[in-house]
This record gives structure tokens, C-alpha cells and sequence, in this order.
């Protein structure tokens, strides 16, 4: 069997772990940047290349990153990456799932749709109607549409201060993302489902007089047994979104559990030092068995 993981510009550990346990696993391992990949299309059928050289059958592909890039050069990546699919080649996670997930406004509204508890969010371009939703909010949270790892994540309690961003932001044509703060006793929850079923859970605590729990901006992590409740929220946010595997944060509420956001390819590097499970190795099985049912099911 071929696997493929695909990365932005360069493999990041996750990315280097996934090629590294594939490999062990003795299957046919093809690292690429999604940059360098590139699709022919003739009347016999359709054919993929890494640089100059063609690329064999493939049967599964984790896209781990549409990597940096202009508007059309995301779109080429994000076709291609379909064309990949439509061609018989199982991605991990699907591409539009994939692109939903990265698109924090997408991700709220498909959460809605399917009934999913979520913070008040506004979603505008306009300054004075988000200064209107930060006055009656009182704590707000603004947030790039498309970002990861707390960078740029802003609380404000002043909603003066916060239409002071709120106009840079117009004035530079950039959307407003914004949410309601939800008070979080210094930690959330983080939990990493694969398929039908929680594979680990861990909690991120704070630094100390910080209100950003993120790994990448000093948060700590410790392995956390999930309530039922809990474990049936996270898979049922994964299946609304259409993903194989998530990264899926939580915060518990006096109202009860609510979902921050969906990562559809979550760092795992922290989870697996606090649980001790090793995530690359079960995601490649996942998808490996995957793939193998589905085939043995198109022979029947």
C-alpha cells in the first residue's frame, strides 16, 4: 500500500512522525510538499506529479497543510487535492472537511446546524457592529478566521479598546471575528478523537495569569479521563464537520460543556507525552484499515 503525507512548506514533527511510523509499518511512504505537487489531465485519464516525477497509484494521503499562499494557489491546492479523491485516493482528512475546519466561521455554523453548543460569535466587516457586540458582551475574544495555536487572539474587556482593532481591521479589509469570552477555570479541555471513538484527552491549563491555554503559547497539558457526555460531544462535533480525526476544544461552563473550535490537523506532540499513546501510529492504522475494508467491500 502507498501513503503519502502531505505538508506546507516543510514537515513539522507531526508530519515527520506520520512518514517515520508509515515507514516502520512497511508501507510504500511518499513525503511531499503540497507545493510541489502537480495534476495532469488527459482523455485516458488523470495522472499526479511531485516536481517531475509521477506519482503511483496512491491509496491513502493525510493532508496534513495547504501550506501559504495567494487565493488561487489555495484553490489549484484544494482542487487538486479533490482530484486526488475523485481518482480512487482516501485523504485524511477529506479536503472540504479539511478547508471547513480551518475556516473558524464555517466551523461555528456547521456546529449550529447540528445542534452543537457554541460561544455567541459575530462574524462581520463591519467596526461599529462589532464595538455594539463587545458592549453588550462585556468580555470578548477576537480571533483570525483562519489561524491556529492562539497566535493573534485577542480578549478585550474595554469595548473602546476593542474598536480601536475593530477599525484597523476594517481599514485594512480584514474580516472581524469575534466571540463572547467564556469564563474557564485557567484550563479547557482538549480532546483528540479518531473515527467513531475519544483515542485521548487532555486538559491545557494556563500559565499563571494567563487566560490562553494553547501548548504554543505556554500551556501546559495533563492526560484527562472524559465524562461520557464529553466523549459523545467531541464525536458528534467530528461528524458534523465530516472529519476522520479532529482535534476538538472544549471549556465546561456553569450551562454546560461548549466547543471553542475544531482543528482538522491537530498537533499531537503534547497529547502523546501526557497519555503516553503514540497518535501517529494509530492514525496511520486507522486509515490503513480503512481503506483495506473499503476495498475488500468494492470486490464483494
Amino acid at each position: 500500500m502507498k501513503v503519502m503525507v502531505i505538508y506546507g512548506r516543510a514537515p513539522d514533527k507531526n508530519a515527520n512522525q506520520l512518514i517515520k511510523v508509515s515507514k516502520e509499518l512497511g508501507y510504500n511512504t511518499i513525503p511531499a510538499s503540497i507545493m510541489d505537487l502537480s495534476a495532469s489531465i488527459e482523455s485516458d485519464g488523470s495522472h499526479f506529479f511531485i516536481k517531475d516525477k509521477e506519482i503511483p497509484t496512491l491509496e491513502v494521503c493525510f493532508l496534513r497543510s495547504l501550506g501559504p499562499g495567494t487565493h488561487e494557489q489555495l484553490t489549484r491546492r484544494i482542487n487538486l487535492l479533490e482530484h486526488l479523491e475523485l481518482s480512487g485516493t482516501f485523504v485524511m482528512n477529506p479536503v472540504y472537511a479539511f478547508r471547513r475546519a480551518r475556516d473558524k466561521y464555517a466551523t461555528m455554523y456547521t456546529l449550529a446546524k447540528a445542534g452543537l453548543p457554541i460561544p455567541e460569535t459575530l462574524i462581520t466587516e463591519n467596526a461599529l457592529q462589532a464595538y455594539r457586540f463587545a458592549k453588550r458582551a462585556m468580555q470578548i475574544v477576537h480571533k483570525p478566521m483562519i489561524g491556529s495555536m492562539g497566535y493573534g487572539a485577542m480578549k478585550f474587556e474595554d469595548p473602546d479598546l476593542a474598536y480601536n482593532a475593530f477599525r484597523l481591521l476594517e481599514r485594512i479589509n480584514q474580516p472581524i471575528y469575534v466571540q463572547k469570552y467564556l469564563k474557564k477555570p485557567g484550563k479547557d479541555i482538549r480532546a483528540f478523537v479518531v473515527g467513531n471513538r475519544v483515542l485521548a484527552a487532555i486538559h491545557r491549563i494556563a500559565p499563571q495569569g494567563q487566560w490562553k491555554t494553547n501548548i504554543a503559547q505556554g500551556g501546559k497539558s495533563e492526560a484527562l479521563k472524559l465524562s461520557p457526555n464529553l466523549e459523545k460531544l467531541a464525536i458528534k462535533a467530528t461528524k458534523a464537520l465530516k472529519l476522520e480525526y479532529a482535534g476538538v476544544d472544549l471549556v465546561e461552563t456553569e450551562k454546560g460543556p461548549v466547543i471553542l473550535e475544531m482543528n482538522s490537523s491537530p498537533s499531537w506532540q503534547s497529547l502523546q507525552q501526557a497519555t503516553g499513546i503514540n497518535v501517529a501510529e494509530r492514525l496511520v492504522k486507522y486509515a490503513t484499515e480503512k481503506v483495506k475494508r473499503l476495498n475488500k467491500k468494492r470486490r464483494a
